[in-house]
């Protein structure tokens, strides 16, 4: 038997060294990196047998890292993938079984469990067969254990919440969230933002390169919210080319660093087209909520929407565009009208 060829991204240096040891000790070669970026390069010059990704990588987050590597020719062609997960989270397992993946761990890898991975064909594993670890309690409940399997059936709840193409949760459920966030950062007194985020020209862009251009340039930044979003986030697609990100319990400051955080992911990424590459142009804007200001939910989303359109694409060709972002004003009280007295 040959020895497996094996790729582990992960941005923990501590656990990256502790995966790679024990699986080298089950007598693997380990190629260790730790960004989507360096992974993804690596995988188009070299095949590996199984790669185990984290989630959250730099450059290219580890759901995107799997998808291009199902859908690449060459050495990269259908790498199985395991990904690594902070918590156990169904919008996790919906996002790995859009994206191809073979398997979903939650927590650190045990020992055990990677010398199982390595006594596993893997190239005979479907697609999408998920760790089996559930919350305790969830066992007899058929809705959230249809959830927590990440069920993709027309009636599943996943499949009413999540986009299809993104992965990432869809309109209706994402208006319920900021509704839902408005409300508790007005009783709790924390602020609250929301990063707008739309591909620029979107409609010529199909228009001039066809409609896989454009799913590749919505994958792309989708790709990039996944990688930049914390646990408590919420990233959601708002519309056809339109992204909103919900920040709880995050200031304007944060907004404007979290913003900047995802132009620096953005700048320098190229769409393949017939005449070669384009670059991916976003505009981005922000708005805040300051804490305990009561704020309904279409005013904070009107006010990130505005700071979008309000920004312009940069003359120097990258084509990224970040308004500051002002704290939403808040709504003056209506005058109560006087009690009638006798």
């Amino acid at each position: 038997m040959s020895t497996p060829e094996l790729l582990v991204a992960h941005f923990d240096p501590g656990e990256r060294t502790r995966l790679a040891a024990i699986l080298r000790d089950a007598g693997a070669t380990v190629t260790e990196v730790v960004d989507g970026s360096t992974a993804l390069e690596l995988a188009g010059s070299q095949r590996f047998d199984l790669l185990i990704a984290t989630c959250m990588l730099s450059g290219v987050s580890g759901f995107e890292l799997c998808r291009r590597l199902q859908v690449a020719e060459g050495p990269r062609a259908a790498v199985p993938t395991l990904l690594v997960a902070d918590a156990d989270d169904p919008y996790v397992r919906a996002r790995a079984r859009h994206v191809g993946a073979k398997r979903v761990l939650f927590g650190s890898p045990t020992t055990i469990e990677l010398r199982e991975l390595l006594a596993s064909d893997w190239n005979s594993v479907d697609p999408l067969e998920l760790s089996s670890r559930t919350p305790a309690g969830a066992k007899n409940d058929r809705l959230i254990r249809d959830v927590l399997d990440g069920t993709t059936g027309e009636d599943s709840m996943m499949s009413r919440v999540t986009d299809p193409l993104t992965g990432l949760v869809q309109r209706d459920f994402l208006a319920l969230k900021v509704e839902e966030e408005c409300k508790r950062s007005a009783r709790y007194g924390q602020p609250l933002s929301l990063v707008a985020l739309e591909i620029a020209s979107f409609d010529q862009l199909v228009e001039r390169h066809g409609k896989t251009t454009g799913d590749e340039a919505i994958l792309e930044l989708a790709g990039v919210l996944l990688c930049e979003s914390r646990d408590v986030d919420v990233a959601g697609r708002a519309a056809t080319a339109r992204f909103h990100m919900l920040l709880p319990a995050t200031p304007i400051e944060g907004a404007r660093v979290v913003a900047e955080r995802i132009r620096e992911s953005l700048a320098g990424r190229k769409l393949a087209v017939e005449s070669g590459e384009l670059p991916l142009k976003v505009r981005i804007g922000v708005a805040t909520v300051p804490g305990g200001t009561r704020q309904t939910a279409e005013e904070l989303v009107r006010e990130a929407d505005a700071d979008l359109a309000s920004a312009e694409l940069s003359p120097d060709g990258r084509g990224l565009a970040v308004r500051g972002g002002k704290p939403v004003e808040p709504l003056v009280p209506k005058a109560r009208k006087p009690t009638r007295t006798t």
